[in-house]
């Protein structure tokens, strides 16, 4: 997280003309209301990079590369989030005011969640020293004390409100409730979230637990629980055991990724201390980000069945958007049946750091990957293999990985007999193909345009159509999909009276929903047929700019999801339940709205 302040970020945002940032490093052309270049995050001889004076944002039609000045200043200067401000304060003679000395006030709301993380680690590694049965399961595990001990392990007894009881005296119940450690329900009960489980901390780069994985030690169901997304732990972007990682060496040169904390501790106490988990999700950018500013080579070790085949290819997708030349990212692959946890111990750490030294290089996986559906064979199989490549290496020309692309272009075109050097890496079908929906950076996943996409889009480009939606509104369309983070947006809109759409969008840069968002800034909407709009007089048209009918269109049809989500909601509770009068009253008004 930043230690400069939001309202400062917003402030220099404010301040900023993202044609005044952009115009000393590229050449741009003044075309109608907006300015364009060809794009230097990719080759191309037609210019396709925009950008917007009106949004203070860049697009890129060819690429897809999309942002705001802040994210412009890191993508082609290569700079951190924190770097990239302190260039376009200095542009615009601001001082940075630290959140470490000036603006404390977020800081100090974390305090207390990492003190009742702290306070629970602490608890649940007395609880372990208390419980024979659980350092029983984990000698079974092949787990000693000393491990333990390393890794911080501890257990949560079976009680409903052992944790409740024992920090409640020193810590608020919605601060324990914010850290993840106790459940709410809808009947307000307050509980325990983690009940007669192996505790494994989950630590963050300064070795403060941020969470929490419990693992059963019977048959019981999850066999893995994790804390929720708080506001200190994101599970996208964690990696359990990287702080365990460093302490081992400060001269780590290889890390290996594996799937689970269970697997993690289990190399670890063979020795084999430089592996750290993604917590049973996918590998992503982050992830590899992170290990990139450690080590220059990461090994991921996947299952040898066709799961881990297909969480490979993601990641093998995921890593062209972070290679540099220098850096090397492995594939490992384990026998059927067999995790890092059962095959260390049929192994030994030898064999297993063999295995690990044999693994698979990106360069190899890519030709297998390439050709494991497709045959070289044939005319179509090598053309379908070149389309393939070509989509795989695109981000390779926003990366440090020249020498490396180049390689891997020499080595398709062996395969394919076709020169892809002399190749546009980076063209793509012309507007008038182009599949109108928008693509996120990797080309792989896509967002449909829905009824709440589209009005979140017209605010974003336009914030100040965040009027046109009032309370009553919000309270209905928020159980929706995307509900929740429409609500914040407009929140925001309506705390700052002069926000634009860069200050908005980067409000939003430290959250998941960020790459979404900043896809649907990107959005184009379909040109306005001013025959369609009704009005008293020509004057009271609306500009070819102005998006708020197209939030109009979008509110009406959530509108009508909410009706059908709350007719069907109480439908069921009239099959379950049965209703009361009042909600047989309002069944009859929804159907009368459906109809």
């Amino acid at each position: 997280m930043s230690l400069i302040p939001q309202h400062f970020i917003d402030e220099v945002l404010a301040r900023t003309d993202i044609v005044d940032v952009i115009e000393p490093r590229l050449t741009l052309k003044k075309k109608g209301s907006e300015y364009s270049a060809c794009c230097p995050f990719h080759n191309e001889k037609t210019p396709s990079f925009t950008v917007s004076q009106t949004k203070q944002f860049y697009h890129c039609f060819g690429c897809g590369q999309h942002g705001t000045a802040i994210g412009f200043l890191m993508e082609h200067d290569h700079l951190s989030f924190v770097e990239a401000i302190e260039t376009l304060a200095e542009l615009n003679s601001m001082e940075i005011p630290r959140e470490s000395r000036q603006n404390q006030q977020k800081q100090d709301d974390l305090k207390p969640i990492y003190a009742a993380l702290a306070d629970a680690q602490t608890l649940f590694t007395d609880q372990l020293s208390q419980h024979k049965h659980a350092q029983d399961y984990l000698k079974q595990r092949g787990l000693t004390g000393a491990i333990a001990k390393q890794y911080g392990i501890g257990f949560a007894v079976d009680s409903w409100n052992s944790l409740l009881n024992s920090l409640k005296k020193k810590h608020l119940e919605k601060t324990l409730i914010a850290a993840g450690l106790l459940s709410d329900n809808e009947k307000g009960r307050i509980y325990d979230k983690f009940r007669d489980r192996i505790m494994f901390p989950i630590r963050d780069r300064r070795g403060r637990p941020i969470a929490f994985g419990g693992r059963v030690m019977g048959d019981g169901t999850p066999k893995y629980l994790n804390s929720p997304e708080t506001k200190v732990f994101h599970k996208g972007n964690t990696l359990y055991g990287l702080y365990e990682a460093r302490q081992h060496s400060s001269k780590l040169d290889t890390i290996l990724v594996v799937e689970g904390y269970m697997d993690s501790v289990a190399l670890g106490q063979f020795g084999i201390a430089n592996t750290v988990a993604t917590l049973g999700t996918a590998v992503t950018k982050d992830h590899l980000q992170q290990l990139m500013r450690v080590v220059k080579h990461i090994v991921i070790c996947f299952d040898g069945d066709r799961a881990g085949r297909k969480a490979a290819k993601r990641a093998l997708e995921q890593s062209m958007h972070v290679l540099k030349d220098g850096m090397r990212v492995d594939f490992m692959f384990l026998p059927d049946g067999e995790d890092p946890d059962s095959l260390v111990q049929k192994t030994g750490a030898d064999e297993f750091r063999k295995l690990i030294d044999q693994a698979t290089p990106l360069s190899s996986y890519l030709m297998q990957s390439l050709q494991a559906e497709n045959s070289k064979d044939s005319a179509e199989g090598r053309t379908l293999i070149a389309m393939e490549a070509r989509e795989l290496l695109k981000p390779l020309d926003a990366t440090h990985a020249k020498l490396l692309k180049k390689q891997l272009l020499d080595e398709i075109s062996l395969i394919t007999q076709t020169d892809l050097q002399d190749l546009d890496v980076g063209k793509t079908l012309p507007a008038a193909r182009r599949p109108k929906r928008i693509r996120s950076y990797n080309r792989q996943r896509q967002l449909e345009m829905t009824a709440m996409r589209q009005a979140i889009a017209v605010i974003l480009q336009q914030p100040d159509t965040a009027r046109l939606i009032n309370d009553d509104l919000l309270v209905k369309l928020h159980p929706l999909p995307g509900g929740a983070l429409l609500g914040d947006i407009v929140d925001i809109c309506r705390e700052q009276s002069s926000i634009n759409s860069a200050i908005l969008l980067e409000n939003f840069r430290e959250t998941s929903h960020f790459e979404s968002l900043q896809q649907l800034s990107a959005w184009s909407p379909p040109p306005v047929d001013m025959q369609d709009i009704e009005t008293t007089d020509d004057s009271d048209k609306p500009a070819q700019s102005d998006l708020s009918h197209l939030l109009g269109d979008a509110i009406t049809q959530l509108e009508k999801q909410h009706v059908s989500a709350r007719i069907e909601q109480l439908a069921q509770l009239e099959t379950s339940t049965g209703l009361t009068d009042e909600e047989k009253t309002e069944m009859k008004h929804l159907l009368m709205l459906r109809t």
